[in-house]
């Protein structure tokens, strides 16, 4: 992968698992962070559509859960 897009990859990733981290810990809901992460620029770069972002939402609450 190109050192550009790899820095695109990288912006976009943090700024969704931030969004997800307020989504695990109750401080947004379920539409809002799916939203939110829908209007993350470069977004496709991480495979994040609109048919599977519920399913990265869903996945990171069975894994917090798994966790704990």
């Amino acid at each position: 992968m190109s050192k550009v897009k790899q820095y695109y990859t990288d912006i976009a990733e943090t700024k969704v698992d931030k969004i997800v981290k307020s989504y695990t810990d109750n401080l947004i809901t379920e539409q809002t962070a799916i939203k939110d992460i829908m209007d993350v620029e470069n977004v496709n770069l991480l495979n994040i559509d609109d048919e599977n972002v519920g399913e990265v939402l869903y996945y990171a609450k069975e894994d917090l859960k798994v966790m704990q």
